[in-house]
């Protein structure tokens, strides 16, 4: 049977000498092997050499620092430990943040002449609000102050103090990662000391599962099996799961298929307990892929919106009402924070937020465009923790746990009028669609809108018009002109869009709308089979040249902060769906955009 596998993260400040330690675990263990050794003679190697070669990029050798999250294996006769080891820099908090967002537990290193400093506390903070639990101290550098107890209990108090303020269940053990003191070896200089090691309280530490954690299984495949129905393969996560069992999914509403098979290593059983990896059968075909999620009724929270506690890990800032793809356990799925608030010192609430910088730690309500399973990280950690990412970029902008579901939608049946879009649409003539003008301010969007507005109406076609400065005056009047606010404007106007394409109508939207982003989810909130969207690509010189409101003057002159193209960006589009380039005749150019949309026109 294969070895349980501890997932375990490090943490420590510049210089506390996290490296040398976790070189000394890999040596003691007998887990660094000779392709690791660069050549270098195993009579000769210590824990400083080891840290070194460890070091994955060149650029870390050349600081000799840490700047990039590395993993590293070591194996004890109860179980493999996959460490990933965190950076110690303070801009590098981040990658502390993406290692921790996979951990059970957690090895933090201080030295014992300096305690602890304001980047422990950083640490710590991230890993309590990333549901780690779990903690071993190891107070390092012994060697330097003569093994004394009395420095020990210094920093130990220190530590305690954090701790304690923290309530987080721990262990302190006084070492020199160096000599390996009380690293995975008793030390022999310390007789004072009861010689537990740090290695044996990561043996102690408990895994992330537990037989009495309600069943949860994770679709990985899907088999067709002869004659027909289906086998799913997958990790039995929690629990355990028996033929008979009536089970839930996200996907399926109402639907409770029974276990009727189950194997495990290549043999039927009736039952089998977690963590294992398995195949199944149920007795209804429904259509689930990977990534889905089956378990008891009782398990978890089905749902689209819950509470949670989060770590913004991106450079750019993160604001309510962006789309991020958002990965919690084998689920994906487009998601949106609703609403962002802060943190008091007690970790909690204390008002809401427009926007989150790098390394914030934050509270956040969050909506996600489809059902998920999950749960509490308190109940069940594996669909407690979950990332966000930049669906353009690839990049993991924040880590967080689930606090709690969100029932507000609960009780929310849409009601199912007789007259829906298809009616609608035969009343009109013809599909609601939404013609989507972004560019500069000045380009000539609302001009080119005007034109087709013009155009529409002599042929007769039923349209309505939304531009930024009528929308400003009445339905977005509380809004300014900050990042945050902006996001909140393009996401108000498409939900308004979307509802007159509903009802059949041709919908003109003569917005700024400088964000790519933005524009993408407008276009998902349409739907991309009704959404067009028109670039007006005119110069910015131009643009100021032909500035009648005198924006751009006051704008250069400071009088109007966060103006596009002048104190806030604007992103082009890259492939609009209709271009329009400078110069360019209005009602000409109107013509062929509705031949261009409608296939029609004269």
């Amino acid at each position: 049977m294969p070895k349980e596998i501890f997932n375990l993260t490090s943490a420590g400040s510049v210089d506390d000498g996290k490296s040398t330690i976790l070189a000394r675990l890999l040596l003691d263990t007998g887990s660094v092997y000779q392709d690791q050794l660069g050549g270098i003679d195993p009579r000769r190697v210590d824990a400083t050499t080891i840290a070194d070669l460890l070091d994955g990029l060149e650029s870390e050798r050349e600081q000799g620092i840490t700047i990039d999250v590395a993993h590293r294996f070591f194996d004890t006769s109860t179980r493999r430990y996959h460490i990933a080891d965190s950076p110690g820099h303070e801009q590098y908090t981040r990658n502390m943040a993406t290692a921790a967002s996979h951990a059970n537990g957690m090895l933090l290193v201080v030295d014992v002449r300096v305690g602890v400093k304001p980047q422990t506390k950083v640490h710590l903070d991230i890993a309590r609000m990333l549901g780690i639990t779990q903690f071993v101290v190891a107070v390092n550098k012994m060697d330097l102050v003569g093994y004394k107890q009395k420095a020990f209990e210094k920093a130990r108090d220190d530590v305690a103090d954090l701790l304690n303020q923290e309530k987080l269940s721990h262990h302190v053990v006084p070492v020199s990662g160096l000599a390996g003191d009380n690293v995975a070896k008793a030390s022999k200089a310390m007789r004072w000391w009861d010689g537990t090691t740090v290695l044996d309280v990561l043996e102690g530490f408990s895994p992330a599962f537990v037989i009495n954690r309600p069943t949860i299984f994770a679709v990985q495949l899907v088999q067709r099996v002869p004659g027909g129905g289906r086998r799913y393969l997958g990790s039995l996560l929690s629990g355990s799961l028996t033929v008979g069992d009536h089970l839930v999914s996200a996907r399926y509403k109402g639907k409770d298929p029974s276990v009727v098979g189950i194997v495990e290593r290549g043999g039927f059983c009736a039952s089998v307990q977690a963590p294992a990896e398995i195949s199944m059968e149920i007795d209804a075909d429904i259509d689930l892929e990977r990534g889905d999620v089956l378990g008891m009724e009782y398990a978890c929270a089905i749902t689209d919106q819950f509470e949670a506690d989060l770590v913004w890990l991106d450079d750019n800032s993160g604001f309510p009402g962006r789309n991020y793809l958002l990965r919690l356990g084998h689920q994906a799925t487009t998601s949106t924070m609703t609403r962002v608030f802060a943190l008091d010192q007690a970790k909690n609430k204390a008002g809401s937020i427009a926007r989150v910088e790098a390394n914030s730690l934050f509270r956040a309500h969050l909506e996600t465009h489809e059902r998920i399973f999950l749960a509490a990280f308190t109940e069940h950690p594996q669909l407690g923790r979950f990332v966000l990412v930049d669906s353009q970029s690839g990049k993991t902008v924040a880590a967080g746990v689930v606090g709690h579901p969100l029932r507000r939608a609960d009780n929310l049946v849409e009601h199912a009028f007789d007259v829906g879009v298809v009616e609608r649409t035969r009343l009109t003539g013809r599909q609601g669609r939404v013609l989507w003008f972004t560019g500069l301010s000045g380009s000539g969007k609302s001009t080119l809108t005007n034109a087709v507005s013009v155009e529409l109406a002599r042929q007769g076609v039923v349209h309505s018009v939304l531009d930024g400065d009528t929308l400003r005056l009445g339905l977005n009047r509380d809004l300014g002109f900050t990042e945050a606010d902006r996001v909140e404007n393009i996401r108000r106007t498409s939900e308004v869009a979307r509802l007159m394409a509903d009802s059949g109508l041709v919908v003109l939207v003569a917005l700024i709308s400088p964000y790519r982003e933005d524009r993408l989810k407008a276009r998902k909130t349409v739907g991309p089979e009704r959404f067009i969207e028109v670039f007006v690509d005119t110069p910015l010189d131009i643009c100021e040249e032909r500035d009648s409101k005198g924006l751009y003057a006051k704008a250069r002159e400071g009088k109007i902060p966060n103006f596009t193209g002048v104190g806030a960006p604007y992103e082009a589009a890259l492939q609009p769906d209709y271009l329009v380039r400078y110069p360019f005749a209005p009602e000409d150019e109107a013509k062929s955009l509705i031949r261009f949309a409608f296939g029609g026109g004269d």
